[in-house]
């Protein structure tokens, strides 16, 4: 099945410091809970990322599939079950929550023979996934990322991973089947319970993530790639008896540099509307344990834009102000900065003038023409 390149965690492994540091849904109506949202207890933290790596040999079904967040987790709980006394604070801060964690400022950094094997599993994984990190792909526009091709064989179409923090793993599987050069039908299982949706580019795999460390779950997460520039994750959870949709999101999200472990994540959208752009937008998880957007006034674009006047067009002051702060002539270099996605924009002159412009019912603000019509060198893709 011929697929489009897609579109992460840089994890140092070598001496001890470094160890020790660091689409709609076709959902089937017999499996998925259609009640109201969820209530989720944000109170319950689980125990462990897994409960038994001090005493039971780990497989790749445990750790395949796992963000570069959970592996480095993984990883330094079978320290602090020895009472290491970690540098870092945000790992110490971590372990200190958790009820069995005595830390011992002489533990010396001893491990079983059972310990070191999971370790170097681990790290082997951590490895992988080094070199299946997100990239920037284009200059002109720092948000515009995919994975480097042929780098997730790795990633395993099954795992077994406890999801809901009850202590017992489940069993995890994803299956994709192609109906169509254009339709690709995928369904995911966890235990006796399924979901299935089709896609055109699904990833074949799924994405284990940890979307706030200080909670019971992890999540589930399916990248998804469409015509041209589109990309979209979707997530769920898996609360003890039923899979939750936890709702989509632009971008390639399924991964540690989107995440930030504290129920937050920087998503790369697209906009269209001046020229086309990817902005960084936020999403937080609501105490449904379900994503919502977090909508800001202004988003940047990185870098900014150098457009060229073809027509004379004036900056106003404040979007929708009539209230003109500089005329670009002809000819002259202006930068776009960014703005609301929908309708706005605001440019810099060379000099350091800065204004807004905005396009209403097809035309430039201050104009009779369309913006195709006023700037060169607006980014023009997907």
């Amino acid at each position: 099945m011929e697929r489009r390149c897609k579109l992460g965690l840089v994890l140092g492994i070598a001496a001890w410091s470094l160890l020790v540091a660091g689409c709609s849904a076709i959902e089937d109506t017999s499996s998925i809970d259609r009640s109201e949202p969820q209530k989720v207890q944000k109170e319950l933290v689980r125990d462990y990322i897994f409960k038994d790596s001090d005493t039971t040999l780990l497989t790749e079904a445990n750790v395949s599939n796992l963000d570069g967040r959970l592996l480095e987790l993984a990883r330094n709980e079978i320290f602090a079950r020895h009472g290491l006394v970690f540098k870092r604070k945000d790992l110490q801060s971590f372990f200190e929550a958790k009820s069995w964690y005595k830390p011992d400022p002489n533990y010396g950094g001893s491990l079983t023979v059972q310990e070191k094997k999971n370790i170097a599993l681990i790290q082997k994984v951590e490895q992988l996934s080094a070199h299946n990190r997100l990239e920037q792909i284009w200059e002109e526009d720092y948000h515009v990322l995919e994975y480097p091709s042929d780098m997730d064989h790795y990633k395993r179409k099954d795992a077994w991973v406890d999801l809901d923090g009850d202590g017992t793993a489940e069993q995890i599987q994803m299956s994709v089947h192609e109906i169509s050069e254009d339709d690709i039908e995928w369904q995911l299982t966890v235990n006796q319970q399924h979901i299935s949706g089709s896609m055109r580019y699904p990833t074949e795999y799924f994405q284990i993530v940890d979307a706030d460390i200080n909670d019971s779950y992890f999540e589930i997460a399916i990248e998804n790639y469409g015509e041209d520039a589109a990309r979209w994750t979707e997530y769920y959870y898996y609360n003890g008896h039923s899979i939750v949709p936890m709702g989509e999101i632009d971008g390639i999200t399924g991964n540690k540099e989107a995440m930030n472990g504290k129920g937050g994540v920087n998503a790369s959208i697209q906009a269209y509307t001046l020229q086309s752009w990817y902005y960084l937008e936020e999403f937080h998880l609501d105490k449904d344990h379900l994503w919502q957007r977090t909508p800001k006034a202004f988003y940047a674009m990185e870098p900014p834009t150098p457009w060229i006047a073809k027509v004379r067009v004036p900056l106003y002051k404040s979007p929708g102000s009539k209230d003109i702060v500089k005329w670009v002539e002809p000819g002259e270099k202006v930068f776009f900065l960014g703005g609301d996605p929908e309708k706005t924009g605001k440019l810099r002159t060379e000099e350091g003038s800065t204004g807004w412009i905005w396009v209403q019912e097809g035309l430039l603000s201050g104009t009779s023409q369309d913006i195709n019509d006023c700037f060169d060198g607006r980014l023009l893709y997907g």
